[in-house]
């Protein structure tokens, strides 16, 4: 596998991300990237199960038939994972430029798939329009770095609050069309409660606030070094 790693794609705030090719394709290359302030044993443990749980979740979501890059290969001791490589635009920079009908329709497209996501119990944890790619064959999720399994509704309706945020800031006058369409799709696909989701986001709402990851880090490391 040929791999551009003297040009990093994109820097994350957890993985640097780079371009290569495996057997004639084009591919993304994700790579986790220690952080000093971690103990090391807590870093190695952190990397490989981030690592391990992002591609057991790509795998789940691509063989439902939900738009996410095709997982490839999987280093789950080295922290590398490689995914297809989706060719299009971040709807953060295409949404602007679509006609209504267009943004509806994506919405659309976008709500159907965070339903039936949710509906296996998979929550996206950064579920904004940067981590989406409008392509030829539709909408793409990507980017399940901070993704997770829980039935906990409220996870859920962060992922929703999370988009709204991002739609919001981004492009304002879209914000009505976008999360109209969003929603009604959600709903028609969503097997959970409906009512109690909505509840659960007019309260995350509210708060004003996102997940605590550090909250979430603490919980991790107490976990694996008990």
């Amino acid at each position: 596998m040929a791999v551009d790693g003297e040009n990093p794609y994109s820097w994350g705030a957890e993985a640097t991300i780079y371009l290569g090719e495996f057997l004639g394709r084009r591919v993304v290359v994700k790579k986790r990237r220690s952080k000093p302030y971690r103990h090391p044993l807590y870093d190695s443990l952190f990397i490989q199960s981030r690592t391990r749980t992002e591609a057991k979740i790509l795998v789940e979501l691509y063989t439902a038939g939900i738009n996410v890059p095709a997982p490839i290969i999987v280093d789950i001791e080295n922290g590398v994972l490689v995914m297809e490589y989706v060719e299009g635009e971040r709807m953060s920079e295409a949404l602007g430029a679509m006609s209504i009908e267009a943004v509806v329709d994506a919405a659309r497209d976008v709500g159907r798939q965070t339903a039936l996501m949710h509906n296996m119990g998979v929550y996206h944890g950064d579920l904004t329009l940067a981590n989406m790619i409008r392509s030829r064959r539709g909408v793409y999720i990507i980017d399940f770095g901070l993704a997770g399994y829980s039935t906990d509704i409220e996870e859920y309706a962060i992922d929703i609050h999370l988009l709204r945020k991002s739609v919001s800031t981004l492009h304002p006058p879209l914000l009505q069309p976008f999360m109209d369409a969003f929603m009604e799709a959600y709903k028609g696909y969503y097997k959970g409660n409906y009512e109690e989701l909505l509840q659960r986001l007019r309260e995350v709402s509210i708060r004003g606030r996102y997940v605590d990851r550090e909250l979430r880090r603490t919980v991790m490391r107490e976990r694996y070094l008990d």
